[in-house]
């Protein structure tokens, strides 16, 4: 599917947008030498001099390891699963203006967003999005909320992309209800995986971000290795954030100071319960700059929890205890406390494990980690 006996470089002259309007999956795949999928034949339809492929009945795309490939426009209004890996690396970032219409486009090539969207479009049939490898990706979506939810995501996967800055707006994150796991590695470039409120555009969104909590009920998996700039993970709000987590994982984030801070109105209470009811693996590995698994002053829980891992944090101040239940608490010393709290804060922290590698298993022999009631 690449070069001809010639060594000429193939294009699919046929594949044009009106050629497959019943077109259900598109996969390209493997392709280095591929320049073209689309023919520029009179005729296509076109934004700029970029190809639309129009497919609405489309619910499968991917295009992976096609690094010389041209930049095209998909408009696909039943997308379910997409994949775009090393596209367009080798071509020079391409710009695209979308025209303002009532429509959402995914474009795909060597280009800093993703997502282009105007007026009342929605992605809500995605349910798997993966991106990797895609060097100039500075954005997947805008803060535009008000014209796109993504109802029906389960899955997110991000890797290698080194510029991308974000992942969510402040109003995306309270959409994502079905999100189930998220994967990222290796996104340099990424601080938050939660745009902050003072970062968002008066422009991009009128809604009011505060008026609904941050959760995510659903999400069940995470894992984040290698994103060097990464400062943390998840603000933490005045309900649980993660109320299904069964698995997080964290590796080689070398900036991330801390897993959950605080939401801006939240305040700190003391002895505040941070209770994780369905946690049952905890890996945090090669994390030097970590401070604080929950914000200081609270008190989490895992009554799940069967593993817990932790290896190289030497700033790590959270401690780590079991209970007579051998549930798994973690236990921060909140910034002022009255005397006699004090006295009962001391006596639980000074019996904690601080800035240690653990490795515990339940049940298993001998327990690591301090037996507090």
């Amino acid at each position: 599917m690449e070069q001809n006996k010639h060594g000429q470089d193939i294009v699919l002259p046929e594949l044009g947008s009106q050629g497959f309007p019943l077109l259900e999956s598109l996969y390209l795949k493997n392709c280095p030498q591929l320049l073209q999928v689309f023919s520029s034949t009179e005729g296509r339809d076109v934004i700029g001099d970029h190809i639309l492929l129009n497919v609405p009945f489309l619910k499968n795309l991917e295009v992976s390891n096609c690094p010389q490939i041209l930049c095209f426009i998909v408009q696909a209004q039943l997308i379910e699963d997409l994949v775009l890996s090393n596209v367009g690396n080798s071509r020079q970032l391409c710009n695209i203006y979308v025209p303002v219409l009532n429509e959402g486009y995914i474009v795909v090539g060597n280009h800093e967003e993703v997502f282009q969207v105007q007026g009342g479009y929605s992605f809500s049939s995605i349910r798997s999005f993966l991106l990797a490898n895609l060097f100039e990706v500075r954005v997947i979506w805008k803060d535009f909320a008000q014209v796109v939810t993504l109802e029906n995501l389960t899955t997110l996967t991000l890797k290698d992309c080194k510029k991308l800055r974000y992942i969510f707006s402040p109003m995306m994150a309270r959409i994502l209800s079905h999100l189930k796991d998220l994967f990222i590695e290796e996104c340099e470039e990424i601080e938050r995986l939660i745009l902050a409120k003072d970062q968002v555009s008066s422009s991009s969104s009128n809604c009011d971000t505060s008026l609904q909590p941050m959760s995510f009920p659903n999400l069940t998996r995470i894992t984040v290795t290698n994103c060097k700039n990464l400062n943390s993970l998840f603000p933490f709000g005045f309900v649980p954030v993660l109320p299904k987590l069964e698995t997080l994982i964290v590796i080689r984030n070398s900036k991330l100071e801390q897993v959950f801070e605080l939401e801006d109105e939240v305040e700190v209470v003391p002895a505040e319960e941070m209770k994780f009811d369905k946690l049952n693996f905890l890996l945090l590995e090669e994390l030097p700059g970590l401070i604080h698994f929950c914000p200081k002053g609270y008190h989490s829980v895992f009554p799940a929890m069967i593993r817990l891992e932790v290896r190289d944090c030497p700033k790590l101040t959270t401690g780590f205890f079991i209970d007579s239940q051998e549930f798994v608490h973690f236990k921060t010393k909140a910034p002022q406390l009255v005397e006699q709290d004090a006295v009962e804060e001391s006596t639980t922290i000074q019996n904690a494990i601080f800035n240690e590698n653990i490795y515990w298993i339940r049940g298993r022999g001998e327990s690591q980690l301090p037996h507090i009631a």
